[in-house]
């Protein structure tokens, strides 16, 4: 599995790059085919900022944490790592033994730009639209931690937007043809 760390400042020492390696290796094991961990670290006022995505099986999986400490802020989005891929693999065991979906859906990366109090566009994302179930996007929404969820409804063949709700549940926006 490749790490790749990216950092405008390249403040991130070796021994601080060995040890996520270290950590992030563990993810391997939930994997058939682990091909790449990006790391993106930033550093403001004395505060570490880490974003991990993990490509592998088809999914996308993300993570990110803040601490003073880089060591923790690697423990910690390690651990997040590690829960949210036990709980993909327990749904998708639940799923597979009530004979529901036999394929793995193939991840759809998405991320929300960042727009400043000025409305001002600062990041622009591009991903692949797949055909999937709802409950399938609802899946992929929690893996790489967002609050919405773009996807090609697999029955009626249109775009739907998932989302989460302040009561926890998830509401679907469908367009009307």
């Amino acid at each position: 599995m490749e790490l790749l760390v990216r950092n405008a400042e390249g403040n991130v020492a070796d021994r601080h790059r060995d040890y996520a390696a270290k950590k992030l290796s563990r993810l391997e094991r939930f994997f058939h085919k682990a091909t790449k961990v990006e790391m993106v670290h930033t550093e403001q006022k004395g505060r570490h900022r880490l974003e991990v995505t993990v490509f592998a099986d088809n999914f996308t999986v993300r993570g990110d944490e803040t601490d003073e400490s880089m060591h923790a802020c690697i423990d910690r989005v390690s651990d997040k790592l590690e829960r949210r891929l036990r709980r993909l693999k327990s749904r998708l065991i639940d799923s597979h033994r009530r004979g529901g979906v036999k394929t793995l859906p193939p991840a759809l990366v998405e991320e929300d730009p960042h727009v400043e109090e000025h409305g001002t566009i600062t990041e622009r994302k591009h991903f692949l639209i797949k055909d999937m179930t709802s409950d399938e996007a609802a899946l992929q929404m929690e893996l790489v931690d967002h609050p919405f969820f773009v996807f090609r409804d697999a029955d009626s063949g249109q775009f739907a937007v998932l989302y989460k709700r302040k009561d926890g549940n998830y509401g679907i926006l469908e367009p009307e043809a």
